[in-house]
């Protein structure tokens, strides 16, 4: 069976600029050989606008997630990419997104759960939380949606794992400080679900935050089939076999073996207010 080839884009997003951010999108797509793109974290903008974010963000029906669709249904390719949006109910609302805008012409958004509000960072002050898990459909590959700080949440992976997502897509803007936490935690992620991990990180330095780089992707036994270097500019292509993951799952049958009542204890515990 013939592989897949995934791009992951650890590129400098300008701050502010949605229309230099696009075309540099399009650049990427349009020179790569990828059939699923992935762009860091909130690379449509730059990470973060603050005050400039409600006039940056908009909802899935604003201009720039249609020319993102647009160039995803003429080159048949599955681009994931960060995005503030608007929730196009409630007024004042705004999610930290991770889109898919898959090469049939789908639309899919995750909106991240899990907001980080210590050290450097301040998305509670700006952001809403995200409610649900997606694993969104796209041409090539079920991607199961995630950014940045979601990563240290086994539960997500594992809910997304669980239905049925071939490969969890982690959009993000971490800075050179949360490095080894991540290079820790990501083939651990890969492993326990047995499912391929792209994680795509943003680069250059936005007010105080230096962007660390170092964009991997994962094997289902934990193993890093390609890696770009830290601090600078790099477009990274990597072929996969999705085939692959049912021999994994065959010798190591993780997701089948993950016990219900766990779960369901682990609620519990949250709900009653556990450290």
């Amino acid at each position: 069976m013939a592989g897949t080839i995934v791009t992951l884009a650890q590129v400098v997003c300008q701050l502010h600029d949605k229309e230099t951010n696009l075309k540099r999108m399009s650049t990427v797509v349009r020179k790569t050989r990828g059939k699923i793109v992935v762009f860091p974290e909130m690379n449509l903008t730059g990470y973060l606008p603050r005050d400039d974010l409600f006039k940056l963000a908009e909802t899935m029906s604003g201009p720039s997630v249609k020319a993102v669709s647009k160039l995803a249904k003429e080159t048949r390719k599955d681009i994931v990419f960060g995005a503030p949006i608007k929730d196009e109910k409630i007024h004042g609302h705004i999610f930290n997104s991770c889109v898919l805008a898959a090469g049939d012409g789908r639309l899919f958004r995750y909106d991240k759960m899990y907001l980080p509000n210590f050290g450097p960072f301040e998305e509670r002050v700006f952001f809403s939380h995200g409610k649900s898990a997606v694993v969104a459909q796209g041409l090539h590959a079920r991607l199961g949606l995630m950014v940045c700080y979601d990563m240290f949440f086994p539960e997500l992976a594992k809910l997304e794992s669980l239905l049925g997502a071939q490969m969890l897509v982690d959009i993000s803007a971490a800075p050179t400080t949360s490095k080894l936490s991540f290079q820790r935690v990501m083939p651990a992620r890969a492993v326990e679900n047995g499912v391929f991990l792209a994680y795509a990180n943003m680069v250059g330095v936005h007010g105080s935050l230096v962007f660390g780089g170092g964009s991997v992707l994962y094997g289902p036994r934990g193993d890093a089939l390609a890696a770009a270097k830290e601090l600078d500019e790099e477009v990274l292509e990597q072929e996969v076999d999705f085939a692959d993951l049912e021999i994994v799952r065959r010798f190591r049958p993780l997701l089948r073996d993950s016990r219900p009542e766990i779960l369901d204890s682990l609620a519990d515990a949250l709900r009653g207010g556990g450290a």
